[in-house]
């Protein structure tokens, strides 16, 4: 093979190797990011309310991310107080851990469904399990309500943890016991969003039933 038959040989191939690379770049900035859907079991109002053993309204006021040595796992802690508890011990300030955060390497461990909080979020907190479980939240993103005010009511009103307004108790429709949750969107629901107090005052009703 001359030299010139050589140069042809790699620039056939060149392609393929710039392929590969940016195939094996792509895997590498991925590797430890879970994208695939997490299914778990549909909870009913009725059962959010049963199985939690605390619920809460409250706002986010810190969310701290540590490295447990022992586990080896990172853990995010996220702190809300101000808190008004419908269910379990009154308390003013809770922190929930929840499984998921930067480790040691450099790559992030993040729990598909697992709510995502920021600092001054007003959040209905369905907990259970705390220090124990992934996700101490009952049905894990089905276990938290978004509170937002709104103006033209005047009032602070409800929506879901994925911001879709909260138009009605949750029920569980037979056949339909499995929710999924990942990357793909579910079509925005119409209407609007409950009050806060009614949902309240739903929550006050269940437990009274407990």
């Amino acid at each position: 093979m001359t030299y010139l038959d050589s140069l042809n040989t790699w620039a056939r191939m060149l392609p393929v190797l710039i392929l590969f690379l940016l195939s094996a770049i792509v895997w590498s900035v991925c590797a430890g990011r879970p994208s695939q859907a997490t299914t778990v079991l549909r909870q009913s109002f009725a059962a959010l309310v049963q199985k939690a053993e605390t619920i809460v309204v409250g706002t986010v006021t810190a969310i701290e991310a540590k490295h447990n040595t022992d586990t080896g796992r990172p853990y995010t802690y996220v702190t809300v107080t101000d808190l008004d508890v419908r269910k379990g011990v009154a308390r003013q300030t809770m922190t929930l851990r929840l499984l998921g955060g930067p480790t040691p390497s450099g790559r992030f461990l993040r729990i598909s469904g697992a709510p995502r909080f920021q600092p001054g979020d007003r959040v209905v907190l369905f907990v259970a399990g705390n220090g124990s479980q992934a996700v101490p939240l009952v049905g894990m993103w089905q276990g938290v309500y978004r509170v937002l005010f709104d103006t033209e009511r005047d009032k602070e009103v409800v929506y879901t943890d994925g911001m879709q307004p909260l138009t009605a108790l949750p029920a569980v429709p037979d056949g339909a016991r499995v929710l999924e949750h990942g990357p793909a969107t579910s079509p925005l629901t119409t209407g609007q969003p409950l009050a806060l107090d009614a949902l309240l005052d739903a929550i006050d009703r269940e437990v009274g039933h407990d």
